[in-house]
């Protein structure tokens, strides 16, 4: 069976193997059967839930309802990276930090306080000093005969220079060409996504819920069906599903306090829901983009749409407030009108020219709006947006330091 390496990020550090003294990177047991991740989801799975033995199977049988509770709570695939063929990452970090179950992050805590068998945790320095250290020697692999009980299934390679170059760039990769694209499953996304591809990018996707989509998670299974499978395309999925819901209530509800909140018709309430919604996503998306080192992020933005979000005013002022954070704000489509070249591009580039984000309930068609009513978008953007953003992000920004 072809060898699998992994590692493991926790606590700002590296959980390796050590085997005879001499420090490697995992070697993935085959279990009984290959899964969607080379078995890497298995033995996350079994470690961060304490199920895993010092041979490096289950500690007990686990029935079908209790596996798929375990991988639920365990295993979260956004967190996993293949930084090379059969070379993956897993950054449980970022998982823990993201992860809103107190109990559930004191699991984790629990479980891995005593890492079973051999398995250590080094920092990036000392991992190097290691791999000088071994740097003539060759790895040593132990095979095992498919008739054999896999008593010790976990031998390793030595950790070496190659490997350790690849996890040091990921960050200064990210620093480079690494966009962040707010994804919505639908046609402006999507050819954002392809057009960013093209001009070399790296793009990696998130999508949010305010708390009214239909299906909130049809971007991400939408992605699966499309950029996961198609030749070519090596996207990630950066988060799922983000909540953005009570953020955008508090951002609307400065305007539904004083005017109110029309929903079967009201162009101007409709804007401004829109406008606090999409502030909401800004507001998320900075703080990420922030935390995991992205210099661009863009989103499919189209003037012919209509939406005061989508019109050049707007555009100047989110550009400005990225800018503030050191980020730049990226607009592929921006200039898009003719819906028919959208879908020729979409079929050229071999996507399908059906959009499938999921629909927002308070969605509402846009429609022209008077010099009055823009003026007035604006000044609740100034007055009560982005004030608000800059707020949650600073505070963000001072706590973290």
């Amino acid at each position: 069976m072809e060898t699998v390496r992994l590692i493991i990020k926790y606590k700002d550090r590296y959980i390796c193997d050590n085997v005879h003294n001499k420090i490697g990177f995992i070697w993935i047991p085959p279990y009984v059967s290959e899964s969607c991740f080379d078995n890497v989801d298995i033995f996350i799975a079994l470690l961060c839930s304490g199920n895993m033995s010092n041979s490096y199977e289950a500690v007990r049988a686990l029935n079908y309802v209790e596996g798929l509770n375990t991988f639920e709570d365990f295993f979260f695939e956004d967190y996993l990276s293949e930084i090379e063929e059969k070379i993956y990452i897993y950054d449980l970090d970022r998982a823990l930090s993201e992860c809103k179950d107190e109990k559930l992050k004191n699991e984790y805590e629990i479980n891995l306080r005593n890492l079973p068998g051999t398995l250590v945790s080094y920092s990036y320095e000392e991992l190097l000093i290691e791999s000088k250290k071994y740097k003539e020697e060759k790895a040593i692999l132990f095979e095992t005969d498919e008739e054999t009980p896999f008593l010790y299934a976990c031998s390793v390679h030595q950790v070496d220079e190659y490997l350790l170059k690849l996890i040091s760039q990921i960050n200064e990769c990210r620093k480079e060409n690494d966009v962040l694209l707010l994804y919505s499953g639908g046609k402006d996304s999507t050819l954002a996504a392809i057009r960013l591809k093209n001009a070399g990018y790296n793009v990696h996707f998130i999508h949010f819920d305010n708390g009214h989509m239909m299906d909130a998670d049809k971007p991400y299974l939408t992605f699966m069906k499309t950029f996961a499978n198609q030749e070519g395309y090596t996207f990630r999925y950066q988060n799922k599903a983000v909540d953005i819901s009570n953020l955008f209530k508090s951002y609307f509800d400065y305007w539904k306090k004083k005017h109110g909140d029309n929903l079967d018709g009201g162009n101007l309430d409709s804007e401004i829901r829109c406008l606090s919604c999409r502030m909401a996503m800004y507001t998320k998306a900075i703080l990420y983009a922030k935390n995991n080192g992205f210099k661009y992020i863009a989103e499919g933005a189209r003037i012919s749409q209509k939406f005061m979000l989508e019109q050049i005013p707007m555009i100047e002022r989110l550009k400005e407030l990225a800018d503030k954070y050191g980020i730049e704000l990226l607009f592929p489509v921006l200039e898009l009108v003719d819906d028919e070249e959208e879908k020729q591009e979409l079929i050229e580039n071999g996507f399908s020219s059906k959009g499938w984000e999921s629909k927002c309930l308070l969605g509402r068609q846009a429609m022209d709006k008077t010099p009055e009513d823009e003026k007035t978008i604006l000044t609740y953007y100034e007055k009560v947006l982005r004030k608000n953003t800059e707020l949650i992000i600073d505070c963000h920004k001072k706590y973290e330091n």
